[in-house]
């Protein structure tokens, strides 16, 4: 074994300027938000500014980890979490108390998927573990096993540097790819790092290193608020489905996944559904994983047509409206395929749509053990599904600051407007969200224009249900009057 790791170049390495045992590494660059099917279009060269950064330890599985960059092409945040193995995960609210703690789960493989984003760290963890390691793969790839995980990983090092790691990752809209870390040492105190997915560059940017002082005060509650205590099994998601009731026959199933709820319409042809959601995979862990384990690409929506059908066992899926190409919401279409709904969507988004949910790296699931395939319908105008009793509308909303193309789900009748992404309230009150202020004042600016006054808008992530009246009172606020509503 030892003359293995000399070969790898697996030898004792130490931190060039770096004394402390707790140290902060940080990445700063750019991710491509079109690359990760999150940006205004489906395809690569969407970049914008992102930083990672992890404090380790010398001697401990503890992980502080933040981030901050833009998760939607409208939506630029930091946040940050503590891992704190065995059993607790901190989201940090420093700036907005309460820290919310999650208790009670499995959290050493998660903190050690994220210490690695530290290269170093991960070469000392190879060193001090040579029983993962496996023979040698092509092209000077080794193999290692890290216990708790599925994935392999690949990787190849020299002169006790890492230089490049391969791993896999199913993706929605993608399928089995792989996924690469490629590592550039000429400037050895501040490397710069390029991560590909299928061959796209996912994330490029330079690294570095500093001591960290005061370091107590990570791994305490933010001062000031108790956190608020959650069971660990919710983290870091959990599928806990249950039906709520807005109107006959007009239904949410609230908790497909955490922090995701869908519209079901009961009609005359059978069931109508508001999107198919998919997984959503930590890319920056190594190696990757879906915040879900165990449901791939297509499980997740697998698992929510299970749910109708065991509460609706005389009526079928006839439909689903993916209302965008973001693929949390439309990468779970091959699901509802599988199960015989004709899937819609916006006709700019439709034939990429078809094409990346048919791909061949796509991994087995109920479609492909059918021999089935997805086709799209594109939604170039208004439609209606359903039948004359309680009728559901496919309303096109056009290009907006989230997405290139979506669709609203409008159920006239009872009065119903769903949405996903374009209007998120967290409360009720008649002013929107700062950080969301462009896309909820273009949004409301849509929807005074095109529904009437008394119509509720639901929507995917959160249980405040706003009757378009309010959203007028929107228009009003200083915010709205403020931004550039134009997309």
């Amino acid at each position: 074994m030892r003359n293995r790791l000399l070969a790898l170049g697996l030898v004792t390495v130490a931190m060039p300027g770096i004394s402390a045992a707790a140290v902060e590494f940080c990445l700063e660059g750019e991710f491509d938000l079109g690359a990760r099917y999150q940006g205004m279009q489906p395809r690569p060269g969407e970049f914008s500014t992102a930083r990672w950064c992890v404090v380790t330890e010398d001697h401990s599985d503890r992980v502080f980890l933040s981030m901050s960059g833009k998760s939607n092409p409208d939506m630029n945040g930091n946040w940050a979490v503590a891992f704190l193995p065995p059993n607790l995960v901190r989201i940090v609210n420093a700036n907005a108390p309460p820290d919310i703690e999650f208790r009670g789960g499995e959290t050493l493989y998660e903190a050690r998927r994220n210490r690695r984003i530290d290269p170093r760290r991960l070469v000392a963890e190879l060193n001090e573990n040579p029983e993962w390691l496996r023979d040698s793969t092509l092209h000077g790839y080794t193999a290692v096993q890290y216990p708790g995980e599925s994935a392999p990983v690949d990787v190849t090092l020299q002169d006790g540097k890492l230089r490049t790691l391969r791993t896999t990752a199913d993706l929605p809209l993608r399928g089995r790819v792989a996924v690469i870390w490629r590592w550039d040492w000429s400037d050895q105190t501040a490397p710069t790092l390029q991560i590909e997915v299928d061959n796209d560059v996912l994330f490029r940017a330079h690294g570095a290193w500093r001591e960290t002082a005061g370091t107590v005060g990570l791994w305490q509650a933010t001062p000031g608020v108790d956190p608020v205590e959650v069971p660990g099994a919710n983290w870091p998601a959990r599928v806990n489905m249950s039906l709520v009731e807005l109107s006959p026959g007009v239904l949410l199933v609230q908790g497909v996944r955490t922090g995701f709820q869908h519209l079901v319409v009961q009609t005359d042809d059978g069931l109508v559904v508001a999107d198919a959601p998919a997984g959503w995979v930590e890319l920056h862990q190594i190696p990757p994983v879906d915040l879900v384990p165990g449901l791939g690409v297509s499980g997740l929506s697998e698992e929510f047509v299970d749910f109708l059908r065991a509460e609706f066992p005389d009526q079928k899926i006839t439909a689903v409206a993916l209302t965008h190409a973001h693929d949390d919401h439309a990468g779970g279409a091959r699901a509802f395929a599988a199960a015989g709904a004709v899937v819609y969507a916006p006709a700019e988004l439709a034939e990429f749509l078809q094409s990346a949910l048919n791909r061949d790296s796509m991994p087995a699931d109920r479609l492909r053990g059918a021999g089935g395939e997805v086709r799209v319908v594109p939604v170039t105008e208004p439609i209606t599904l359903g039948g004359t009793s309680r009728p559901v509308e496919l309303l096109p909303l056009g290009t907006s600051p989230h997405t290139s193309s979506s669709l609203g789900v409008y159920v006239p009748e009872q009065g119903f407007f769903f949405q996903s992404d374009l209007h998120v309230p967290r409360t009720e009150s008649e002013h929107p969200r700062a950080a969301r202020a462009v896309t909820e004042c273009w949004f409301a600016e849509w929807a005074v224009a095109n529904l009437p006054p008394v119509t509720v808008v639901v929507n995917t992530h959160s249980a405040v249900q706003t009757p378009v009246s309010r959203l007028a009172k929107y228009l009003e606020s200083d915010l709205c009057l403020r931004a550039t509503v134009e997309p």
